[in-house]
């Protein structure tokens, strides 16, 4: 090869890299931002079933007649509803939305935590583990 020919080869193959790289850093930027959506989304969802599982554990708590036990639920109910409005607003959702959300999660999530215990203590566990039970 001439040194011409090679000079034009170098070039080539370094416009490519850089096309490369400028193409994979907004590839990877964009991954990011969707995994931090996604993570945004992941906590929305388990701050919604937190606030289901205290309210019902409430409930449960007050049938037994423990106030005491009953209000530490009604509290983590409340700071679960607070983070996941939260949540929901760094998703960019409208406060009706987040509320026909929570809404939707009381109705479908409440259901299977009173008929199965062990679907109950595994959202018992999710909760715990963020520090909300």
């Amino acid at each position: 090869m001439r040194g011409k020919q090679r000079l034009a080869v170098r070039l080539t193959a370094a416009l490519a890299v850089y096309a490369c790289a400028s193409i994979s850093g907004n590839v990877t930027a964009r991954a990011e931002e969707d995994a931090t959506t996604q993570a945004n989304r992941t906590a929305y969802s388990a701050l919604m079933k937190c606030f289901v599982a205290n309210g019902f554990a409430n409930g449960e708590r007050l049938d037994a007649g423990d106030a005491a036990k009953a209000a530490i639920y009604d509290r983590q109910a409340r700071r679960s509803y607070d983070l996941a409005y939260t949540a929901g607003q760094k998703l960019g959702l409208s406060e009706e939305q987040v509320t026909r959300d929570i809404n939707f999660v009381q109705a479908t999530e409440l259901p299977k935590m009173v008929r199965d215990q062990q679907y109950f203590i595994s959202a018992v566990a999710t909760c715990k583990a963020l520090h909300l039970m």
